[in-house]
């Protein structure tokens, strides 16, 4: 970060307190004073969870009506997917073989799992996908939440679980990958990680400042439109130093001999603007030692790491001129193509970086050829860019996750 940007973020939100004009911030930007914690003990039932959870929703949200109430209760609510059990039978003791619990990313919805969700319902597992404290409802839920209180919501996860599967399995995305990686370390129980860009490094030269930072203001950069129903747009400086505290507590663990000794599949991009890729893939090389683990790294042309000789890497084109795909973003990893709300033809368009510039947005969410990728500094100068939300390479990702699945189960 330049020093006057530096400057810029401290004095601007000081002045504006001194100010009178700068007015009250909208409702969606206030705490709803209902969603900063993890209020459930371990004992409540699933489905009571989610029910209480669905209440909560509605109480806190500032969008919901009659017209809109199914579509964004299914986005943000908790989930469970029951596999077909004349296929996947319950044991005597009337549980399943397998399960896996499934968190998401920060600012995201438990919308992202969806699709990787019912993949694995297919292959027989039982799925539960929780919704982290500040999540779903507004982004102000996210100006005084701590990390402690999404390490609740995993744990409730899963203790739940264990009480319905012989084998339980965890997967996130981003926050969420960080997570599994949290209590994977401290549970020997858990038998592999699924990982989508997890957030095991921030990229943001902010990240170690977030907390200095909030103390001048609460959001990082303007605040958004939030029409996206399944994710915030607007970005509290909290949630970042949460995140940050979150990495740190990670690095303490391995530092200390931890080490994650369960097969691990992770998915990175190394044009990720979120999370440190570079960072995941260290922590890969050097505290991951299952020799059954798999990363598949997405990146612009298929030379590998001469530094790599496990041959665990995976390494996946991802510059598709034919496509206008520049290289894959952060938020696309988990979304397959067809997704309705984020895939191919979907309904949603990622253009939130051209906010002050009136004909690159119209462009951005207008043009049916426009470049799509990661929003990196370099597409930013080539190319007029829409920042990817879905994953061209999908179905490849689900074969090597299915061969690492047939490896490890």
């Amino acid at each position: 970060m330049r020093r006057r940007d530096f400057i810029f973020l401290i004095l601007v939100p000081v002045m504006c307190g001194l100010l009178a004009g700068c007015g009250t911030l909208p409702p969606r930007l206030q705490e709803s004073g209902l969603n900063s914690r993890f209020d459930f003990g371990n004992d409540m039932p699933f489905d009571d969870y989610i029910r209480k959870t669905g209440q909560m929703i509605e109480k806190a949200r500032v969008d919901i009506n009659e017209t809109n109430r199914a579509v964004i209760l299914d986005a943000n609510l908790p989930f469970e997917l029951i596999p077909d059990e004349n296929k996947y039978p319950r044991n005597r003791n009337s549980r399943y073989e397998k399960g896996i619990l499934l968190i998401h990313g920060l600012s995201d919805s438990p919308y992202l799992m969806r699709a990787v969700a019912r993949h694995f319902q297919a292959r027989g597992f039982l799925v539960r996908c929780v919704l982290l404290p500040g999540h779903g409802t507004i982004p102000g839920d996210l100006l005084w939440v701590t990390y402690r209180e999404w390490v609740r919501a995993t744990e409730y996860g899963v203790h739940q679980m264990k009480l319905h599967v012989e084998k339980l399995y965890m997967g996130g995305f981003s926050t969420g990958g960080a997570l599994c990686v949290r209590e994977a370390l401290n549970d020997r129980e858990i038998k592999g990680l699924i990982l989508f860009a997890p957030a095991l490094g921030i990229k943001s030269p902010w990240a170690f400042m977030a907390d200095f930072l909030k103390i001048f203001r609460d959001w990082l950069g303007d605040e958004r439109d939030d029409r996206d129903y399944a994710k915030y747009e607007s970005f509290t400086v909290n949630a970042g130093a949460q995140v940050y505290h979150l990495t740190r507590e990670i690095d303490a663990a391995f530092a200390s001999g931890k080490r994650l000794a369960m097969p691990v599949f992770s998915v990175l991009s190394a044009d990720d603007i979120s999370v440190d890729a570079n960072k995941a893939i260290d922590v890969f090389k050097a505290h991951i030692t299952s020799g059954r683990s798999v990363l598949v790294l997405y990146r612009r042309g298929e030379e590998k790491d001469r530094e790599d000789k496990s041959g665990r890497i995976v390494y996946i084109d991802s510059y598709l001129p034919e496509e206008r795909i520049a290289g894959f973003s952060h938020v696309s990893l988990p979304i397959p193509p067809d997704d309705p709300h984020y895939g191919k033809t979907g309904g949603y368009r990622y253009c939130l970086h051209y906010q002050e510039d009136r004909e690159k947005r119209m462009t951005c969410l207008c043009d049916p050829h426009i470049w799509q990728g990661e929003i990196t500094e370099e597409n930013l100068k080539k190319y007029t860019v829409r920042r990817l939300t879905y994953n061209p390479r999908y179905k490849e990702m689900i074969r090597a996750m299915d061969e690492f699945l047939d490896g490890v189960q």
